[in-house]
């Protein structure tokens, strides 16, 4: 689980200063993954699926959800965006609160409850910080980076399902996010790969991908598979997403 949050921390520990407008842009975009695999974590935790690195992997994703968002407030921006920031603090209080308590069923729906008020207000954050930018690097950064996001937010839906969360509407939520999911990939195929490095990123994320949807459309749940997968598919999308981060502007 270490290993999947590293090169998160890497570009952490690289901005005790003020950061480079990509780097601001691919941290914030990173925030709204951090809570959907900490919802994930809840799960799994909760339906003992590996809980033991499911609560290691919450721990840590927690630890560096504050840290990115301490550095994004010291960011130099405007004050639309730290008002969204504001808010986003407001909403991690009691997301926070409900995902270090002990995993209940009963509970579950509203901690997904919570995860999606705050996917949907780091998603404004990033919106905020790619108009900010204005540079069709940021943009980049914000579609291939919300596909990061879509790795957890699927297993985040399965492991829900797994579990026999009694939510209105999940299965529909769950097949919605897939989809999704090949949406997005189809359009960053679309719009062409900007280098070699991120051409083979895409290819490989397929693959991978592939390999998740036979086991999303298989009747018999498979939640650890399901999660390994995940969490592969997410270090790929989060080296691709820094790749895209470390562009000129000139080369897109």
């Amino acid at each position: 689980m270490r290993a999947l949050l590293m090169g998160c921390s890497l570009l952490s520990f690289a901005c005790w200063g003020q950061m480079a407008p990509l780097e601001a842009m691919n941290m914030a975009g990173l925030q709204r993954t951090l809570g959907q695999i900490v919802a994930k974590n809840y799960l799994m935790i909760g339906s003992d699926v590996r809980a033991d690195a499911a609560l290691k992997q919450r721990d840590e994703s927690i630890a560096l959800f504050e840290d990115h968002h301490a550095k994004l407030k010291a960011q130099p921006s405007n004050p639309e965006i730290q008002a969204a920031l504001g808010e986003v603090e407001r909403l991690w209080t009691d997301f926070r609160a409900l995902a270090t308590a002990t995993p209940d069923k009963a509970q579950a729906p509203a901690m997904l409850a919570k995860a999606e008020e705050l996917v949907k207000q780091t998603q404004h954050v990033t919106d905020l910080f790619e108009k900010h930018n204005g540079d069709a690097a940021s943009h980049s950064i914000n579609r291939s980076g919300w596909n990061r996001v879509l790795t957890q937010r699927t297993a985040m839906f399965y492991m829900a399902r797994a579990w026999g969360v009694e939510v209105p509407n999940l299965e529909a939520t769950f097949n919605e996010s897939v989809a999704e999911f090949d949406a997005v990939m189809k359009e960053l195929h679309a719009e062409g790969a900007p280098n070699a490095e991120i051409a083979e990123a895409l290819r490989k994320t397929e693959v991978k991908w592939q390999f998740a949807s036979k086991a999303f459309a298989s009747t018999d749940f498979t939640p650890t598979i399901i999660a390994v997968n995940a969490d592969s598919m997410f270090r790929q999308l989060n080296e691709m997403t820094r790749l895209y981060a470390g562009l000129r502007d000139d080369k897109l």
